[in-house]
């Protein structure tokens, strides 16, 4: 572990404490384009997904308990979630918190380096694969091909969850992946995000509309040895372990969608 100076840790200290400090809710009822739409519901579909290239990372020493990186991440993730009051294990959508969340996670105090890209894709009811495309494109640099399917699945069983929210004739679907990913002696953490306009037909159910997604990515990589100088912090911290935060999201009991669109 690199040895740092006593005013290092004083930064580094503080910096974490402020950043696990909830930020105050804002009066959205003075904020007229957050007005509720009669005809418009607005709901959000959560999942994550974790995978690795085998590679080795390093030893966990003061962390060990926690008994990967893996769940050392998702310990952080959590805790951005609990700041922010994001529940991925919800449908309910409140914007204040979906933009909270966002904030948060791409202010951990123990990421290196926070990378942010946007891409577009076209997609409709008959025609899904851009959207993985775009997805697969901002990602593609964290992950393997193989560890890539994981993903896709988990982005099928939001896909299904968002069609199974039920709402107005017209719904908006926010939706996130997350991502822990091992990739070349490195631990990625990841969000990526799109809102999807769909509209309820009559024995179809609802049906994504024709449109062109705004496909975000955000992620960065551990500090490993920041996460070791602040293993007191982190061991007091409430656990999520990989397994947990894998499962806790509203998508992952879902059979992932097979809609034909996936290969149009």
């Amino acid at each position: 572990m690199t040895e740092i100076s006593q005013s290092q840790l004083r930064r580094e200290a503080v910096e974490i404490a402020l950043w696990a400090t909830p930020s105050p809710r804002p009066d959205i009822s003075k904020i007229p384009e957050l007005a509720p739409r009669d005809d418009t519901s607005i709901d959000q579909a959560v999942g994550n997904n974790a995978a690795g290239d085998g590679t080795v990372l390093p030893d966990l020493g003061p962390l060990s308990s926690f008994g990967s990186w893996e769940s050392v991440a998702s310990t952080i993730v959590h805790k951005a979630e609990s700041l922010s009051g994001f529940n991925p294990g919800a449908t309910d959508f409140d914007i204040v918190i979906w933009n909270e969340y966002l904030r948060k996670f791409s202010t951990m105090p123990f990421i290196l380096g926070f990378n942010a890209t946007n891409r577009t894709a076209s997609i409709s009811s008959l025609s899904l694969d851009k959207g993985v495309d775009a997805v697969e494109d901002l990602i593609k640099n964290i992950m393997t091909p193989a560890n890539f399917e994981g993903v896709v699945t988990a982005i099928k069983k939001i896909a299904q969850l968002a069609l199974e929210n039920k709402g107005k004739t017209q719904k908006e679907s926010n939706q996130q992946a997350g991502v822990l990913s091992r990739h070349e002696k490195r631990l990625y953490l990841g969000a990526v995000r799109t809102a999807v306009e769909m509209e309820y037909k009559s024995g179809k159910g609802y049906e994504q509309l024709t449109q062109t997604l705004t496909v975000y990515r955000g992620y960065g990589e551990l500090d490993f040895d920041k996460c070791k100088r602040s293993a007191n912090t982190l061991l007091e911290w409430d656990r999520r372990n990989v397994d947990e935060w894998v499962d806790d999201t509203a998508s992952a009991p879902k059979k992932p969608n097979e809609s034909p669109a996936w290969n149009k």
